[in-house]
């Protein structure tokens, strides 16, 4: 297994020699594996690339095919670093469309809002499978984010730049198995099957990154890995029992003779979960691999109204203003795309623009200086009215990974209130209920994921429940239900 690890670096250290310009503006994405390494040249000297195919093992111990769900293309395409990711995309599915004869193959729909590198990663995959899913009976669109393989996730990218190895196993970084078992239990009982795609890139900002190495695993994947990375993203036979995770950290990796670059090393894991009782999803145990996060919180974000409402003023405050090297903040005004309409010093505390419409939707998102962010939740301001949303609570869930609710169907209009049922061990209590901007739960285990469903059954809201408060002021008046683990309550919604 760890020959590998001199396999590549020995490629790398021959093509270093033929290509030294090239190296000087390295951008580099890197995809390998157990056994295979493999280098293409791109004709537009912009990129070198290793690929290796993903991994899967089942509970019979043995490294199996994947079963192919969504067609294989038969050729691979560059990434056009000239164009956007989404535009990148669309035209590979145009291609597919011709290519398989498939109709129904339906547009990628790029995520708007995004809180962090890992609801980013995690959005990505899920509009990529709901542009296929109709076309081939991918019955799951969204395989859910768990913390504890995200965490396992993240200790991988971790592992990878401490004992400068590129690969998904070996004796310093251990295997995806062993990683997985020590966040959520025994292999087996608590852990039934896994799959696992890594990638290396120098991009400038974790974003690209994660742009560039998931259209490489999807459209250029074939010469080197038979699409292996592809079907594990695209997998329909992943269930409800699924869970995915993504870690990704900055470090330096060493190429050989004295060269070693910034790079991001990423890891996307699915696991699937098992029945056992003592096992421990759900739960953030750490990436102890890693260091303590470094996370900008923003705060306090407030929106006001500027002459005559043809123009806004927001105004927020930030946790660790240090990793901050600017912020950036984006407003929609039809609840679809996000526009930038500033860009700010990482001194700023406050923006003013042009808006329109009916209703602005503002999110103010901070550029660390390592190429992470963190973003804002969303506020919303009523244009009509020309009056701050209120939207604001005594203080705030930065930890909210998705956002679901623009298509929720209205409920009953003006629902009334009810009265907070008895105490029960079974239940979760929330508070205040009913609610009109954010709730409070007593009961819930700090880490563990949250679902908001409406009466219809539809996922209204989902996240990470960190202790706090999680807001709700973007739910539709109705009734609600919460789920943490086995646990549920009940609340209204004004």
């Amino acid at each position: 297994m760890n020959s590998t690890v001199p396999i590549c670096r020995i490629s790398i250290n021959k093509l270093l020699r033929k290509q030294k310009h090239y190296m000087k503006k390295l951008n580099t994405i890197l995809l390998c594996l157990f056994m295979i390494g493999f280098f293409t040249q791109k004709s537009n000297g912009q990129e070198l690339q290793l690929f290796g195919p993903g991994v899967h093992q089942d509970l019979d111990h043995l490294i199996s095919t994947r079963s192919i769900c969504v067609p294989n293309p038969t050729k691979d395409y560059e990434y056009n670093f000239q164009k956007s990711f989404e535009t990148n995309v669309n035209e590979a599915i145009k291609r597919e469309r011709t290519a398989f004869k498939n109709s129904k193959i339906g547009d990628y729909v790029h995520p708007q809002y995004y809180t962090d590198p890992v609801d980013y990663a995690h959005k990505i995959i899920v509009a990529l499978r709901k542009a296929y899913a109709a076309a081939y009976d991918i019955k799951v669109v969204d395989v859910p984010l768990d913390i504890s393989v995200t965490n396992a996730a993240q200790n991988h990218s971790c592992k990878m730049i401490s004992c400068n190895q590129f690969t998904h196993q070996s004796s310093c970084t251990g295997s995806p198995k062993s990683r997985l078992s020590d966040q959520v239990g025994d292999w087996g009982s608590c852990l039934m099957g896994y799959s696992e795609n890594i990638a290396i890139n120098t991009s400038s900002t974790v974003e690209a990154a994660i742009e560039w190495a998931i259209f490489g695993m999807m459209y250029d994947d074939l010469a080197c890995c038979r699409n292996g990375h592809r079907e594990n993203f695209l997998k329909c036979t992943y269930d409800n029992s699924w869970r995915m995770g993504f870690g990704f950290q900055k470090g330096k990796y060493s190429f050989g003779s004295n060269r070693s670059y910034d790079a991001w090393f990423m890891t996307w894991d699915f696991a699937k979960k098992g029945s056992g009782s003592n096992c421990s999803w759900d739960k953030d145990s750490g990436a102890k691999a890693c260091p303590a996060p470094s996370v900008v919180s923003i705060q306090n974000v407030k929106v006001q109204g500027q002459n005559g409402c043809n123009a806004l003023s927001v105004t927020w405050t930030s946790t660790n203003t240090a990793q901050v090297s600017s912020f950036e903040v984006y407003q929609s005004i039809d609840n679809k795309a996000f526009t930038r309409v500033a860009n700010l010093p990482a001194s700023a505390k406050s923006a003013d623009f042009s808006s329109e419409g009916k209703e602005a939707r503002i999110f103010v998102k901070a550029l660390t200086k390592s190429g992470s962010f963190f973003s804002s939740r969303l506020v919303g301001f009523d244009l009509d009215d020309c009056a701050e949303n209120t939207n604001e609570a005594p203080e705030e869930d930065d930890e909210t990974i998705v956002d679901v609710t623009d298509d929720v169907p209205d409920p009953q209009p003006q629902p009334q209130p009810q009265p907070e049922p008895e105490p029960d061990p079974d239940q979760i209590g929330i508070s205040p209920n009913p609610a009109n901007t954010y709730i409070r739960l007593n009961g819930a285990p700090v880490g563990s994921i949250y679902w908001i469903y409406n009466m219809d059954g539809r996922i209204a809201l989902l996240g990470v429940y960190r202790g706090g408060i999680i807001q709700v002021s973007r739910l539709r008046a109705g009734t609600y239900v919460i789920r943490v683990g086995d646990k549920t309550g009940q609340f209204v919604k004004l």
